[in-house]
């Protein structure tokens, strides 16, 4: 589907579009909430500040994308596979991203709380200053990851895999 046919398509209400690839476009514009983007293949996209609250990208394949500052509150990016993504200052409260492939993205000053990282490979990531307050990360792969300045207040951390991780000083992190 070309971009023009997306865009007329999402204008005119339409909000299901599983496994389309769209690609070289710049969506700044565009109103992505609740939108069906299953199994999508989306490349080299400008999708900053953009807003795909509650947008289902379960299994979807980013590459080369810009969400720095979007708005993925409580959007479904479970087993999705990332790819030289840029998340930093993206907005993932309560975001799905089970078993998702996030190695090596920027996460940098994300607002992670309440999001559901569990089994995701996040080894090499960049999570520095992230908020991950509440966070589930049992069994998730931080090996190499820098979370140094980031917030893990009540994160679980159960079975994760930290080795080499660079972590937060303790005393930004208190319990309770």
């Amino acid at each position: 589907m070309e971009l023009q046919e997306f865009t007329s398509r999402l204008a005119a209400g339409e909000k299901t579009f599983p496994e389309i690839d769209l690609a070289d476009a710049s969506l700044l514009t565009v109103d992505l909430r609740e939108v069906n983007l299953r199994g999508a293949r989306l490349s080299r996209l400008d999708l900053r500040g953009a807003n795909l609250t509650r947008a289902d990208l379960h299994a979807a394949c980013l590459s080369g994308v810009d969400l720095r500052g979007a708005h993925l509150f409580m959007a479904n990016l479970s087993k999705a596979r990332l790819s030289v993504v840029e998340l930093s200052g993206a907005n993932l409260h309560a975001a799905n991203l089970h078993a998702a492939d996030l190695a090596g993205i920027a996460l940098r000053a994300a607002q992670l709380a309440h999001a559901i990282l569990r089994e995701a490979n996040l080894r090499g990531a960049n999570l520095q200053g992230a908020n991950l307050t509440l966070a589930d990360l049992r069994g998730a792969d931080l090996r190499g990851a820098n979370l140094i300045e980031a917030t893990l207040r009540g994160a679980d951390l159960h079975g994760a895999k930290t080795e080499g991780a660079k972590m937060p000083d303790p005393s930004r992190n208190p319990a309770g």
